[in-house]
């Protein structure tokens, strides 16, 4: 049995704590319809994938999880950068070889990248899908590697650089993935909707 993993970071949907800054153009109700919207396309490609999925979940564990999942967790640690890396190392810690991690602000996320991700593990140290606004939409590792979450400026254009830095500071050999765009305004939204509209 492979001891592969796909950890999903995911906010509780919750009226007026998604999606702030969709929100501020597109009023609450709205962002939160779009996130719902955004968690389901994450799950749907994730039926492709042959890894288990693990939800870490921003406040709580819901009562019902939908799509089931194989085990549900609370992030915890003080920013981005803690909760991740204490994933990881529960991850690394329960005996998984091959960890890969994604949000669920991602549309254009396919199974492709993340059986991608995990074949670069074969021969990579680190895997990050780079995201268009600096940041990375997927991290994947096989061993833990802390000082990657440490001294970062989490939710600027610079996560995606001060990342790469240091795993070259560390010597890590990495892969890139696809570059990909989240969803995080009003013009992300409209940006993707368009391209559906164009394609479709």
């Amino acid at each position: 049995m492979k001891k592969e993993v796909v950890l999903v970071f995911q906010k509780n949907a919750i009226l007026g704590k998604v999606k702030t800054r969709l929100a501020s153009g597109m009023g609450e109700p709205r962002a939160l319809e779009i996130y719902r919207h955004l968690i389901q396309s994450t799950y749907s490609v994730l039926e492709d994938v042959a890894a288990p999925v693990w939800t870490y979940f921003s406040d709580f564990i819901p009562e019902t999880v939908n799509p089931p999942i194989a085990k549900s967790f609370v992030q915890e640690g003080q920013d981005l950068g803690e909760r991740m890396a204490h994933a990881f190392a529960k991850c690394f810690e329960s005996g998984m070889e091959k960890v890969v991690l994604i949000g669920t602000d991602c549309p254009t996320l396919h199974s492709q990248h993340l059986n991608e991700a995990f074949e670069a593990l074969t021969h990579s140290d680190l895997v990050l899908g780079p995201a268009t606004d600096g940041g990375y939409y997927l991290i994947g590792m096989k061993c833990r590697e802390d000082y990657l979450f440490e001294g970062i400026e989490w939710s600027t254009a610079e996560v995606l650089a001060q990342t790469l830095a240091v795993a070259k500071a560390h010597g890590l050999h990495f892969t890139l993935l696809d570059e990909l765009s989240d969803i995080d305004t009003q013009e992300d939204w409209e940006s993707f909707t368009s391209q559906i509209e164009i394609t479709s």
